[in-house]
């Protein structure tokens, strides 16, 4: 599970230095946290990756050992 909050800001969309257009952001949140992961759940998670893995944030654990996050956002 992730708190995470509505994107308040302007959005752009970025290529080759050039802005291409302003992101909608009725979808778009702002997973910063806090992570919980109940510790089995992260162990078997780590143990799945292997000492060759090298995520660099929980996400990338959570999606290099499949596992489902919930994404919760309080309501304004």
């Amino acid at each position: 599970m992730v708190l995470a909050g509505r994107v308040t800001d302007t959005v752009k969309q970025v290529a080759n230095g050039l802005v291409l257009r302003t992101v909608p952001r009725d979808t778009l949140i702002d997973a910063s946290g806090p992570w919980e992961f109940d510790r089995e759940t992260l162990i078997t998670a780590l143990d799945t990756l292997g000492s060759g893995a090298n995520p660099q944030t929980l996400l990338d654990i959570a999606r290099l050992a499949h596992l489902r996050v919930y994404v919760v956002v309080p309501s304004p």
